[in-house]
């Protein structure tokens, strides 16, 4: 809300002078004089922060006494507005709205209702004001661009310097006019010298802290604490609490004797509930020597006054891409790379189903980089909503870097995978996926991988988009090579049903460096997009003929091929394919091993006057077509 600037407000802006402080504000017309002590002995001892996005203001408490939102307000003021908030009744507490009576405490956030109304990187004053004390516990500005923030009285003194005598002087003189229009000239001058030597001794600090919320709604609350101490002569172990501000029977505190570690909580109840995690730092005799508090909701979010851990060679996600092998049920796998590796200890992957939490599980690894596969739901988690929730943990089993994807399961990748493909990784050099559907829905693919000093092996994934049934994931560990698994299977009444299909390479270490994509109908036509697999000393067709010798008075189909192929020291087989359009169950194939055949046959018991698609093909030792001859005829008609 917008008000006009008062005396009572103007009044708490402070200069120290180790003893009186005289404060004149003149504001619209309007003059007030106020003496301010020193900090008083009643007001808070906080830290806290502020953060200005825009015209979003965030006010973080980080550490001290814990308010009441009731009695703090924050004043604001742009170049030409000034604004005053009450923390109790013109904003929200960590999301939730605020009253009067809330707390505000270590590692709560509030923000104002409206947006404050400062505009790019013009100037402006925040004050934080304890309002019972009359105490300026917060400022920050900005001028020129520069960025100052003032904190109040620091929450843990740390009385540990060694001072020589001080000498002050101080002279202050005081003259004040006041007249009916209630204009004060105020005119103070001060001197102040002051000499003083400090020598910081080692001391026990807290680095920083990490609170990971776990809360499900099926598990109950959950907490993992990461910490870092700075450890001093004086340092024996860490203590950390888990007050449930709402059920104090569920309060647990865990005790640790590394300096850096971490301590878990899990109580099987209280979701929903407040809580306060406190990790202090103790001497032998149980002191504190430093502390931190976070607070939050037990919801699954984690709060917002997570600091980091810093170690200048904690292991980093350098990258990580999420695999959606959906099929009948969800299905994942992880790719992923880190950095400084040698103070790696593990991996962890929490495949996270946000609508059926029984489906939820966690899987690792240790590698720096590679796959960390297996995730497989029960039938029917296709579809459902997904976070993989990826955490990296040093050797001192202290998690350093985290983060979250999140998917539908539904075979397509999310948005946003990193690009994990290195310069020695192997590719492909050609792909094809070959459509042989004639009374079902069958097909085989070919590939030749290069570079493959780093080769892995080749997954092929097909996914019937039509129905949950006729569909597979087949592997092959040969860099050139045809997948014919799934032509093999019966996959009856699929004919015509669209299909998903991924042929992926992957290497060494199990990571998806190249891959094919295709929709595809199931119907005979092969897909756009196929290579030519062939290399010299391929086998190829040096002739071909096809004759059809089919009878029409008997509706008997019979056709008769004759071929002749050279360069052999590769090849296989040859296969001819009768497809027949009107009545695909009138359709096969035949095969023969013979690099040069005069009466290969066909022979179907009806199926005259329909439309026959035939396909010639030379396959190479590696099950690759590397040549084919394609025709179509009338069966009974004429000669091919």
């Amino acid at each position: 809300m917008q008000v006009a600037s008062r005396a009572q407000i103007e009044t708490v802006g402070m200069v120290l002078l180790l003893g009186l402080v005289v404060v004149v504000v003149t504001v619209g017309g309007v003059a007030a004089l106020a003496a301010v002590d020193d900090y008083r002995d009643d007001a808070p001892l906080v830290e806290l922060d502020v953060t200005v996005d825009g015209s979003n203001l965030t006010l973080a408490h980080r550490a001290g006494d814990t308010l009441r939102a009731g009695e703090v307000a924050v004043i604001t003021r742009s170049e030409d507005t000034t604004t005053r908030y009450s923390l109790g009744t013109d904003g929200d507490i960590n999301g939730r709205a605020a009253t009067t009576e809330s707390l505000f405490g270590p590692g709560d956030s509030w923000r104002p209702a409206a947006p404050v109304g400062f505009d790019g990187s013009d100037p402006y004053l925040v004050l934080v004001v304890h309002e019972p004390s009359n105490t300026v516990i917060h400022r920050a500005e900005r001028t020129l661009g520069a960025i100052t923030e003032t904190p109040g009285p620091a929450p843990t003194p740390r009385p540990t310097t060694t001072s020589s005598p001080v000498t002050t002087t101080s002279t202050a003189t005081t003259t004040s006019t006041t007249v009916t229009s209630t204009t004060v000239t105020s005119t103070t001058a001060t001197t102040t010298t002051a000499t003083t030597t400090s020598t910081p001794p080692e001391s026990t600090a807290i680095n920083g802290v990490h609170v990971e919320d776990r809360t499900t709604d099926s598990g109950g609350a959950g907490y993992r604490v990461d910490y870092d101490v700075a450890t001093g002569p004086d340092f024996d172990r860490v203590r950390v609490t888990f007050e449930n501000l709402d059920s104090s029977w569920a309060t647990q505190t865990v005790t640790e004797t590394n300096a850096r570690g971490f301590a878990t909580y899990d109580i099987g109840a209280g979701v929903g509930d407040r809580y306060r995690i406190t990790v202090a730092a103790l001497d032998a005799g149980g002191n504190v020597l430093d502390s931190r508090t976070i607070s939050d909701v037990a919801d699954g979010d984690n709060p917002d006054a997570n600091t980091g851990l810093p170690e200048s060679n904690d292991p980093k996600i350098r990258g990580a891409a999420l695999i959606d092998l959906t099929q009948e049920g969800a299905a994942y796998e992880l790719n992923y790379n880190v950095t400084n590796a040698s103070n790696l200890s593990e991996i962890r992957v929490e495949f996270d189903n946000l609508d059926a939490p029984s489906a939820t599980a966690e899987l690792s690894g240790t590698a720096s980089r590679g796959t960390i596969a297996g995730y497989s739901a029960y039938d029917g988690t296709e579809g459902d909503d997904y976070e993989a929730v990826i955490r990296v943990f040093d050797e001192d089993g202290v998690l350093v870097d985290r983060r979250v994807i999140s998917d539908v399961a539904d075979g397509v990748d999310p948005a946003g995978n990193d690009d994990l493909t290195r310069a020695s990784s192997p590719s492909f050099a050609g792909t094809i996926i070959d459509d042989l559907s004639m009374t079902q829905a069958d097909y085989e693919a070919s590939y030749n991988v290069t570079d493959r000093a780093e080769f892995g092996g080749v997954r092929l994934w097909v996914s019937n988009v039509d129905a949950s049934y006729a569909e597979g994931i087949y592997e092959s560990a040969d860099p050139r090579h045809t997948i014919d698994d799934f032509a093999a299977e019966d996959n009856g009444g699929t004919f015509g049903m669209t299909y998903h299909i991924r042929l992926q390479l992957l290497d060494a270490d199990g990571v998806v460096v190249d891959e094919r994509i295709v929709t595809d109908d199931a119907d005979w036509t092969d897909p756009s997009g196929n290579d030519g697999l062939s290399r010299a000393g391929s086998p190829a067709l040096d002739s071909v003929s096809v004759s059809d010798q089919s009878q029409t008075n008997r509706n008997r189909v019979r056709y008769r091929v004759d071929y002749d192929v050279i360069g052999t020291s590769e090849f296989a087989e040859v296969e001819v394919y009768f497809r027949n359009r009107q009545q695909p169950q009138a359709s096969g194939v035949v095969r023969s091993s013979a690099t040069s055949e005069n009466n290969l046959e066909y022979a179907e018991t009806y199926g005259t006057g329909d439309t026959y698609d035939i396909e010639v093909r030379v396959v190479d030792t590696d099950g690759i077509v590397v040549d084919r001859y394609v025709l179509s005829d009338i069966a009974g008609d004429k000669n091919a």
